[in-house]
């Protein structure tokens, strides 16, 4: 009976202590983990925030190098040290063990390939370095700015620095490329539009630069806006720095980068009064060839073979042709479908097989390709806006730009450019620079965030010389 009584009480400790042992294990897998996922050229800076609520687990994903914000993940489970998650419009996956006394989870993620990803308990993701991001103290003046859009009825918030004295000072309207971005252009922890500012405030140039419709203080529009509705927006900026009693009204410039530059154009088209256009990585071509050329380059980046870009690049254009005509939305999906079909009839056994895969991929584009916005980007050719033009312009590409290459767009603006009557011009097309005009090594969007540059100074120096320069 003593025997049996010792027995029982080794087994209650053991009990108690694999408990203890269970929920120490449990506890060590909250907080924040940090990794780097091996994506080909580039390894992507990884973080998982996991919050326990109640019985159960949530987790935040981080691609730090592509966004700050984080990821909600679906169908999160933690059973016998494994934590598994996925997250199904992403088609991600993953799957670790937690190593280590609880230091590392190691597993693998998939989203399309599966790759390795050990990540290592952090107290807060490794802070990004971004040495350009203006510091304190600043020799101008920095003022929170509102005005409204007449056309639209909508008040635009912004800022406007500019030197603490003179008079009739040149100035400048930045003007943000596609997506809704804030008034310093933010993405991925860099700040270009803060960047521009202050180097042209500290050399006499006003700089205004405001929030996209929606975003910080601006007010939001009914979400079916185009380019041409944000031009809008710019003219309302350009009317606000015209009345402005230190400005000089015909020292006005307009500073785009993306579809910012074309939508310069517009501006600049219709207000034979502004002084000069600056087209940072802008368009000379029309939105659907710059879309065909820039999935092409993209899709070889991430590693994908010639052949099946062969293939696909046809059904692609054959797409956005779909997406030009068609105002229907189930009849643009159901015509893409049908799109697809016929291309795969004749496509490589692998892609046949990949058929209900690449179905869902056709469906999600042709869905992408229905926005207002995206049907007149497809559809507006910016070369009559720049032929129209009378005022000075400077076009700056990256030889390494995926998203506005500049073989396609550069010649095409020169010619643009140099049949008209007046304005002086200037195309630079800089080596090795990407779509953020920063020293690139293979110009691909994921190592946007890795470059600690946030635009190269050589662009910086350039624009501040052409904006001055009396003598073109």
């Amino acid at each position: 009976m003593q025997q049996l009584k010792q027995m029982l009480l080794i087994f209650v400790i053991l009990m108690i202590q694999g408990e203890c042992i269970a929920q120490d294990s449990q506890a060590l897998l909250e907080g924040k983990w940090f990794g780097r996922l091996n994506a080909g050229a580039v390894k992507l800076r990884t973080g998982l925030h996991i919050i326990k609520e109640g019985d159960q687990y949530r987790v935040d994903f981080y691609s730090l190098d592509q966004t700050p914000d984080p990821i909600p993940m679906e169908n999160v489970k933690y059973v016998d040290n494994i934590l598994t998650f996925e997250k199904l419009a992403l088609r991600l996956s993953y799957s670790g063990t937690l190593i280590e006394d609880g230091r590392k989870l190691k597993g693998f993620a998939v989203q399309g390939l599966p790759r390795q990803l050990i990540l290592e308990r952090v107290d807060e993701f490794p802070a990004l370095a971004r040495p350009q991001t203006p510091r304190p103290p600043f020799p101008y003046a920095s003022t929170d700015v509102q005005y409204k859009n007449e056309k639209s009825g909508l008040q635009i918030a912004g800022t406007l620095t500019m030197s603490q004295q003179g008079k009739r000072l040149p100035a400048a309207i930045l003007i943000t490329g596609s997506g809704r971005q804030d008034r310093d252009e933010t993405i991925l922890g860099h700040k270009p539009f803060w960047v521009i500012a202050d180097y042209l405030s500290r050399n006499g140039v006003a700089v205004l630069r405001v929030d996209d419709r929606g975003v910080g203080a601006s007010e939001a529009g009914d979400g079916h806006e185009t380019s041409r509705d944000f031009a809008t927006d710019v003219e309302a900026g350009v009317r606000f720095l015209r009345n402005h009693p230190r400005i000089n009204s015909r020292k006005i410039w307009l500073i785009g980068h993306s579809e910012g530059g074309y939508i310069a154009a517009m501006v600049a088209a219709r207000d034979r009064k502004i002084e000069g256009v600056v087209s940072l990585a802008g368009t000379a071509v029309s939105g659907k060839d710059v879309l065909i050329e820039q999935n092409r380059l993209i899709r070889a980046a991430q590693g994908v073979g010639k052949g099946t870009l062969d293939w696909f690049m046809p059904l692609y254009a054959e797409l956005t042709d779909i997406a030009i005509e068609q105002d229907d939305l189930e009849k643009a999906r159901s015509e893409s479908k049908e799109a697809l079909g016929r291309h795969l009839s004749s496509a490589p056994l692998e892609l046949r097989l990949a058929g209900p895969v690449l179905a869902q991929e056709v469906d999600a584009i042709a869905q992408q390709l229905q926005s207002k916005w995206m049907k007149f980007f497809l559809a507006h050719d910016p070369a009559e806006d720049w032929g129209r033009t009378r005022c000075h312009v400077l076009a700056i590409f990256g030889s390494k730009d995926l998203q506005v290459p500049a073989s396609q767009n550069a010649p095409v603006m020169e010619e643009l450019l140099a049949t008209r009557a007046n304005g002086c011009f200037a195309i630079i097309e800089y080596e090795s620079l990407n779509h953020l005009l920063q020293h690139a090594n293979t110009g691909s969007v994921s190592e946007y965030g890795q470059i600690e540059e946030t635009i190269a100074e050589d662009v910086l120096e350039q624009v501040l010389q052409f904006v001055l320069d009396e003598n073109r």
